[in-house]
């Protein structure tokens, strides 16, 4: 599976929770915005409807189930898509909208469940907007490569960043 599937399907998979019109979306979205963790997360069945989407393409995350619920639990958060990342969101303005001591505690974060609260941070401090597609696959691979984007989306350079990593191989815990 590529970047541009998985993001696809999350993308999709986020119109449709985050469309009024479909009532129990807006009560799935409205108990993953408050989910504290992942248990409470994969309790909702929205989560697994992403699931059973990104199974059909190839890709089932049963086996890493909080890296499911944080991609859950994050896209709940977004209330505006994006053509900018979060992270070019984040080191925007003077004084930038997400502190440089708190994006660097973000970029040293290496487990999926402590995550969680400094995404929720960051997204309060861009107003809830981000390319959902692009954090998607960012949060699926969630690597040195990707953290190395981020710090130079952060940065304001991000056509000196690495090139994307399209392989979706576990690099670490």
């Amino acid at each position: 599976m590529t970047d541009g599937e998985l993001g696809g399907i999350c993308l999709g998979w986020w119109r449709e929770l985050t469309n009024k019109e479909i009532g129990r979306s807006r009560a799935d979205l409205a108990r993953l915005r408050r989910a504290h963790g992942p248990a409470e997360a994969l309790a909702i069945r929205a989560v697994h409807r992403l699931n059973t989407r990104l199974a059909a393409a190839g890709h089932d995350l049963r086996q890493r189930p909080e890296r499911l619920a944080l991609i859950a639990m994050t896209l709940a958060q977004v209330k505006e898509p994006t053509a900018a990342s979060l992270a070019s969101r984040m080191g925007r303005g003077e004084p930038k909208a997400l502190s440089e001591i708190r994006f660097t505690a973000l970029i040293q974060t290496r487990d999926a469940e402590d995550l969680s609260t400094p995404l929720r941070r960051a997204l309060m401090a861009t107003g809830q907007a981000a390319n959902v597609a692009r954090l998607a696959s960012d949060l699926y691979r969630w690597n040195d490569r990707t953290r190395a984007a981020w710090c130079f989306d952060y940065y304001g350079a991000p056509d000196a960043a690495p090139e994307a990593d399209l392989t979706f191989e576990e690099t670490e815990a």
